[in-house]
């Protein structure tokens, strides 16, 4: 009916249990999880509740995610002193320090509020009272885990990847490849002379690269923009002859 599912147990009489304990409203003859209140309530009817039911699988499934590190789905519902609360299901809420909502330092705490992400359970009990405590990086930082491992062993030497340019050192620069990075050297950025890496990327540009090494027992992963056009000195001697006069450029000067 409009507000009561009623519900076959094998018993004499029907369970009853209110519509609103259900997320999406049931089929006739689907199947459900109830608990047992009581054979016989006042009116003589069989006594069943879903909602029991589902709060027992829920604490069921915390536990499993927190002794084999599976993630739980949760939302950040308030910015409090030194973290977070994230509601998780069923009333239940946790605690998520802010050194460990994200990957990087957080300045202004409450953009994470109204966050829905998966986090994992770092601690479940303490002192025989329920106190859940989450991290929200160790979850990311195992996502990047996997990202980096499938790149490895999808990727070959030869391949063009896109990233984004993060950072700039006196060697080249480095390229976020989805959380972990690859390494532009300087010498990989053209076939001329390059001093200064900025020449050739700009910070937070969107490229693609070659892949030109591949190193998955030390997690390396050189990067090239030079390979996407020819070796100039493949092709130099079919161009140039010795007492040829030619024009050039001032590159550098050394002792």
């Amino acid at each position: 009916t409009p507000e009561t599912v009623f519900i076959d147990i094998g018993y004499k009489s029907e369970g009853k249990i209110p519509t609103e304990e259900f997320d999406d409203k049931p089929e006739i003859g689907d199947t459900v999880n109830v608990v047992l209140i009581s054979k016989e309530g006042r009116s003589g009817d069989v006594v069943v509740s879903k909602r029991k039911a589902d709060e027992k699988v829920f604490w069921k499934d915390l536990k499993v995610a927190f002794e084999e590190h599976k993630p739980v789905k949760g939302r950040v519902i308030k910015s409090i002193k030194g973290g977070y609360t994230v509601a998780l299901s069923h009333g239940v809420t946790a605690f998520n320090p802010i050194s460990k909502m994200d990957l990087h330092r957080i300045e202004n705490p409450e953009e994470y509020v109204g966050l829905e992400s998966n986090f994992f359970i770092e601690r479940l009990y303490s002192n025989n009272k329920v106190n859940i405590v989450l991290s929200r990086r160790d979850w990311l930082d195992d996502q990047i885990e996997e990202r980096k491992n499938q790149f490895f062993e999808d990727t070959k030497i030869g391949d063009t990847v896109e990233g984004k340019v993060k950072s700039f050192t006196s060697f080249g620069s480095f390229i976020d490849l989805g959380g972990f990075d690859g390494l532009l050297h300087i010498n990989d950025m053209s076939w001329g002379h390059v001093t200064r890496p900025k020449d050739y990327v700009k910070k937070n540009q969107n490229i693609k690269l070659k892949v030109i090494r591949l190193d998955p027992e030390d997690q390396k992963i050189n990067l090239s923009l030079k390979h996407f056009s020819e070796d100039p000195w493949l092709s130099f001697e079919e161009k140039y002859d010795v007492d040829d006069v030619v024009k050039g450029t001032v590159t550098k000067l050394t002792d």
